[in-house]
Order: C-alpha cells, then structure tokens, then sequence
C-alpha cells in the first residue's frame, strides 16, 4: 500500500483548498476551483508559484501584489492554517492515505491532460497511485437497479477482471458496488471514485485485502471524511470518464440523476471515451434515450474478447456520418 510525504506544492494546495475536516475547521472557506486555477494564473504572471506562498517573507509580497484582484486576507487566513493540516495529515497517516496536488508529479497525467483546467486540485486515496493510468472500463448506473441489471453488471465487472481491463466506477450502492466486487472478487483490478466518505470505504473489511494487493484503489477529489453532497456526486462523473477507455451505463433515468447528466455530457461536450449503454427490451427510459442521443449499445453476450469487440464498435461508429451529427 502506498504512501507518500507531502511536497511543498500539496502543503501549499491543502492550506488554500483543503477543507481540513478532521481538524474541524468551519470557519473559512477554501478557494473552489476556479477561484484556484485564477490564482494559478495570477503567480504564474508575477514569475512565482505556490511554494512561495509557504514563505512569510515571500509570500507577503506577493500578496501585495495580488490585491486588490484577490481577498487577499482570506487568502493569508488560509495559509495560516499549519496546525489544523498538521492534524489532518496525522489522520490520513493512520487511514494510509496518500495526497497529490494537480502541480505534483505523481499527478496521474491522464487526469490532467484529459480535464486540464477541470482537472481536480488535490487527491486523496488509499491504495496504489499507479492504478489511476492503467485506463479501463468506467461502468456506472443508477442506485435502484433491476435483477437483469443486476446480472449484467456482475457479468461485465467478471469479463474486465478476466481481460485483466481496470473497472472504474463511483462506489455508489447499486451498479457501482455490484461491478467493483465482482471484479475484486474475480481477481481484477478495480479503481473506486468516491463522492464521500473515503476514510469508511478504505476501511470496510471488503475492501482491505484487495488495497493491500495492489488491486484496488480508492481515492476522492474530496476531504476523506466529507460527507455526501449532490453537487460532488455530480462532478465526479468526469473524473471516472476520464481514467478509463470506454464508457458503459448500465442503467439510468431519463432526464434526471448522475448517471443521466454524466452521460449527456460525455455525449455533448466532453467526448472523452467511446460510451456504450445496455440495450435491451427492458432496459430503463434512460437508457433508450442515450441511445438515440449517440451514444453505442453495449454489445450483446457472450463476450469472448471484449476489448476488441468495444474498439471495433467504437472505430465503426467513428467513421459514420450518423453518428458523427449525432456527437
């Protein structure tokens, strides 16, 4: 299991974007992204960077410079935050947490050169960091989930676990679950994108023999012990859509929920992976909606080579005008 020191640039990250929720810290609000990347931006100007932020000497200039543009007194409350991440950091030792900033090189380059600007600040997981560029499957769908969706999602995460294709999904109950542990369970690698609740999810008893053998890693864009929060469940769609190969859904609402909204924006804007929905006569609205909006039905069992069989339909749909409009 890995574990890492924190580099200057994560310390510098945490202090301005961390939450620091194990040390209980309410009273200050951390930059969001946006608010970051404008930060960036701005020490990018000035010739420096966010290790200068970590020197009083350094980091008062500096923040002359970037007032009036910037709350800079917010900015200077934030980095004074050393003891409350000095407490979180002992926390997230004990849990075998590892922390990378977007400026790290242990960054997975695949996060940063697919979401560049959207690509989250920091990150937060348990288990091996490697696994975040092995690319893979992203299996995902809806909590409420019918017995053939079931069954289909058991089988997928079982044929990815035999064609040694990483399973890259939310965690979430329902499709999310059933896919990761029947690809833990059949010896495949499984990498989880949580929402919330990290610190519990490292520590269910399913879960620790997998991280410890390297096959499955957890990690979250999110403080490990935040809680469930609508917007994140949302945001974190792109994040699995862009660690992986292709796309699948399993099953989704129409017009409503993650599954849908993630989808129709891998369709309509993002792009990043080939998408693949499972077809079928009993298959949810959802599902039959994504596909007339473009998106590639699943192909049908037995799966003898699924890898193939996926790049085949995809490279075929590529070359269609039909689908290229519908894109």
């Amino acid at each position: 299991m890995e574990q890492h020191f924190l580099s200057e640039t994560t310390q510098a990250t945490l202090l301005l974007c961390g939450p620091l929720v194990a040390a209980k810290v309410k009273d200050l609000q951390p930059l969001s992204l946006g608010e970051f990347n404008d930060l960036l931006a701005a020490l990018e100007r000035y010739g420096s960077n966010l290790t200068d932020l970590l020197n009083s000497q350094t980091a008062d200039t500096l923040l002359q410079k970037l007032h009036p543009e910037f709350d800079t007194e917010r900015l200077r409350a934030l980095l004074q935050r050393g003891f409350a991440l000095s407490l979180s950091v002992e926390k997230w030792a004990g849990y075998g947490f590892w922390v990378v900033s977007r400026q790290d090189e242990r960054y997975p380059p695949r996060l940063k050169n697919r979401l560049k600007h959207l690509a989250p600040a920091l990150l937060y997981g348990c288990g091996e960091i490697r696994l975040l560029e092995t690319g893979g499957v992203a299996v995902v769908g809806s909590r409420d989930i019918d017995e053939a969706g079931i069954t289909f999602t058991r089988e997928l995460g079982e044929a990815c676990a035999r064609e040694r294709l990483t399973v890259v999904s939310g965690g979430a109950r329902g499709v999310d679950q059933y896919a990761m542990l029947a690809a833990v369970e059949a010896g495949g690698s499984v990498l989880g994108v949580m929402a919330d609740s990290l610190a519990r999810a490292s520590t269910a008893a399913n879960a620790r023999d997998a991280i410890r053998e390297g096959r499955l890693t957890l990690f979250s864009p999110y403080d490990p012990e935040a809680g469930f929060n609508v917007g994140n469940a949302m945001s974190r769609n792109k994040i699995i859509y862009a660690l992986a190969d292709y796309g699948v859904v399993v099953s989704s609402g129409y017009n409503e929920g993650g599954t849908w909204s993630g989808a129709l924006e891998q369709i309509e804007r993002l792009k990043l992976v080939p998408l693949f929905v499972r077809d079928g006569a009993t298959v949810p609205e959802g599902n039959k909606r994504l596909l007339k909006q473009g998106a590639l039905p699943f192909p049908v069992q037995p799966w003898s080579n699924l890898k193939d069989e996926l790049d085949r339909l995809a490279s075929i749909s590529s070359k269609s005008p039909v689908q290229q409009s519908l894109l």
